[in-house]
């Protein structure tokens, strides 16, 4: 009793000394109704997978995504330091209407302990609206004193044994969850026809994976029917280590827009991000660390300046980032992230890349800053 007396007091301290110190973001009666955090609040203890909810209810949503970065507080002036840098991605951006849901997740297993603020960025056809929330405190490993204590248990006579019901095993036939708003499509690119649309948190059976090896999932339809879905649509969960590998039928013939030649066609004063030859420097085993070698190539008439590239992997929802240095244009680099999986080992996982995560630069096509891969993990 007098051991949880004393973790409580602690835990308060700690929560007056944060509230005391540092400036607690947002005040009450600022937030803008249209996009905000409503969880976690500031001074709030975080850990392990946070799911974030607030709202994003712009006209015109281009996208929104998550970012953190750690406070580094002084004690002579009582303020935290903020250096207007240091933020790093969380999420990948998405452009969904959310209203006081679930907006992400935040897996703060990737971070040390601390103190951070979060912040949410959302961008619309005609303005930019951030959020921040802090301080928020990261503690994934508890203090000692807060173990809990196993209760004394009183030798009683001992019952006779009984044999368990015999448990029901749980399906693992492969699902997918909508994440955003998508398309179904005939064919494993935007080059098919589009037969269906999938809204945020719709639930669709997972029958197979495109034999190319761009990463497209094959889904069962309510009405039978079967399409793809390319990774960065759904989360999938289940075993698709058995998954049938099925080919996509032949693409749709696109006939060129002819030029007239009259017109001159303008040179783009733009960069242009595009994703390719996504490969790993091993064989991918759960628990052990490895590296992803992204092609970054810049088809644009300007140099790309320190773009995000970030493979977020499914259905681990794992999130690693690294930053490109200067590619410019017509030319390309290949940018190195180190990952490691800690689950999923024994079958298929899916990288879903992306350049420039956080959109914060123009480009002259928006279009092919993405590209996944599909590839076996091993058991540990």
């Amino acid at each position: 009793m007098f051991k949880r007396l004393c973790a409580v007091l602690l835990l308060m301290a700690v929560i007056v000394f944060t509230a005391a110190f540092q400036t607690i973001s947002p005040e009450p009666g600022t937030e803008n109704p249209n996009a905000n955090i409503s969880f976690p609040p500031p001074v709030y203890v975080v850990r392990g997978e946070v799911e974030v909810r607030g709202t994003v209810n712009l006209p015109n949503v281009v996208g929104y995504f998550f970012e953190v970065r750690p406070l580094e507080v002084s004690a002579e002036t009582e303020t935290e330091t903020d250096d207007g840098e240091g933020w790093l991605p969380v999420t990948i951006p998405s452009n969904a209407v959310i209203i006081n849901d679930v907006l992400g997740v935040w897996d703060t297993t990737l971070f040390a302990d601390g103190l951070y603020e979060l912040r949410l960025s959302v961008r619309s056809t005609t303005e930019e609206i951030t959020s921040v929330v802090s301080p928020l405190r990261i503690e994934n490993e508890l203090p000692p004193f807060l173990t809990p204590e196993a209760p004394a248990v009183e030798p009683t006579t001992a019952a006779p044994v009984v044999d368990p019901p015999t448990a029901v095993p749980a399906s693992t036939s492969p699902t997918g969850t909508a994440r955003v708003n998508g398309n179904v499509r005939t064919g494993d690119t935007t080059n098919y026809p589009v037969i269906a649309a999938l809204q945020p948190g719709q639930t669709v059976p997972v029958v197979g994976l495109s034999n190319t090896g761009s990463g497209w999932w094959v889904v069962r339809l309510a009405d039978g029917r079967q399409g793809f879905v390319a990774p960065s649509v759904i989360d999938v969960t289940g075993d698709t280590g058995a998954l049938p590998l099925i080919a996509p039928p032949p693409p749709p013939v696109v006939q060129p827009t002819a030029v007239p030649t009259a017109t001159a066609v303008p040179v783009s004063t733009q960069p242009d991000a595009a994703l390719s030859n996504i490969r790993f420097d091993r064989s991918l085993r759960q628990g052990e660390a490895f590296q992803i070698f992204v092609t970054v190539s810049n088809f644009g008439g300007a140099a790309l300046n320190g773009a995000v590239i970030a493979c977020n992997f499914t259905p681990q929802n794992q999130l690693f980032a690294a930053t490109a240095g200067t590619v410019n244009p017509g030319t390309q680099i290949d940018v190195a992230i180190t990952a490691r999986l800690d689950s999923g080992g024994g079958q298929n996982t899916t990288a879903n890349c992306a350049a420039d995560v956080n959109n914060l630069i123009a480009e002259s096509n928006e279009g092919n800053n993405f590209a996944s891969v599909t590839v076996a993990l091993a058991n540990p």
